[in-house]
Parts: structure tokens; sequence; C-alpha cells
């Protein structure tokens, strides 16, 4: 016959439960615990993340300024280059007759002129990229040139709308410096020198 349990195999029994009991409690304790800490640990990373990427952004942003920077002082040196090339060319006659818009039977002083103009639209060109001007005043600066008679002679022999590309910097100029000229042709009239 089996034998029947007795008070201190069921408070064993109870014992045993308790004990068990209690190291879920613990367990479940520690479990939330380590998930709280992992979610800390997870929210700092999501920070860390986010301040590395807000950097990286500063960094890119200063590279695209850097760039243009760089960009702008390559042509600003380009153009210097361009200026001391064109005094050259005024200082020289021969090297005068090797600009296209020069060649043929132009008086010097007419070579000389029309070199010093070159170097003058190169200016305003420079001013109007830089953006040190608005587009009106660079307009006003050039309507006030183009009433001088060799301004806009230099302008019908030089310019040709097809010759710039549709939407670069060069392109806006042109639009900007031909309604200045066409501003001036339409309140002066044009006195060719004989």
């Amino acid at each position: 016959m089996p034998a029947l349990q007795g008070n201190s195999s069921s408070n064993a029994g109870q014992a045993f439960g308790a004990a068990a009991a209690a190291s879920s409690t613990v367990l479940l304790f520690y479990m939330a615990r380590t998930m709280r800490m992992q979610e800390k640990e997870s929210e700092m990373q999501r920070l860390v993340l986010q301040n590395q990427q807000r950097i990286m952004q500063e960094q890119c942003s200063e590279t695209r300024l850097m760039k243009s920077e760089i960009h702008r002082t390559s042509e600003a040196l380009v153009r210097g280059l361009h200026i001391a090339i064109l005094r050259d060319a005024m200082s020289d006659a021969d090297l005068a007759a090797t600009w296209p818009t020069l060649s043929g039977d132009l008086p010097q002083e007419k070579k000389k002129q029309y070199l010093y103009i070159n170097q003058v639209l190169s200016l305003q060109y420079l001013a109007f990229e830089v953006g040190d001007y608005s587009d009106a005043a660079i307009e006003a600066v050039l309507q006030t040139l183009f009433t001088v008679p060799v301004w806009r002679e230099f302008w019908e022999q030089i310019h040709d709308p097809n010759r710039v590309p549709g939407d670069s910097a060069e392109a806006r100029f042109t639009v900007i410096a031909e309604r200045a000229y066409q501003a001036a042709a339409s309140t002066t009239p044009l006195r060719r020198q004989a």
C-alpha cells in the first residue's frame, strides 16, 4: 500500500513550488531589466548614429561650399589670365590680329578698343557670376556702356545668340547684356565713326 504523504513531504513540495515561483520572479525581473538596458543601449546607438549622420551632412555641406569656392577661385584665375592675354594683344598689333573679332581691316585703335571692351565685359560677367551685384544692377551698367557707339559696334560684331549653351551662367549673362544693348540702342542712335 502506498504511503500517504505526510506533512514533511507536503511542506517540501510547497517549498519547492515557492522556490520555483521566486526563481521565476527573479528571472522575470532580470529579463525585464536586461530588456530595459538593451532598449537604452539601442536608444544610445540611435542617438550616436543620428549624430554621425548630422556630422556627415555638415561635412558634405562644407565640402560643397569649399568646392564652390575653389571653382570660383579657379574661374577668377582663368579670367585673370584672359585679361593678361588681352593686355598683351592691346600692346602688340601682331597679337591683336590673332583674335577672330579683330582680324580684318580694323584700325589698330579700334582693335585696342574692342579688346578693352572685352575686358570690361569679362569683369561684368565675373561680378554677375560671383553674385556681388543684382541682375538689374549689371544690366543698368551695361545699358550705360552700350550708349557709347563703339560698345554697340563691338556687340554687333561679336554677339551670336546661338553660340552660348541654353541655361549656363554665360547664357543668362548674354541675355542681360542683349537686353541692355537693345534698351541703349532704342534710346541712343548709333553714330558710326568714319
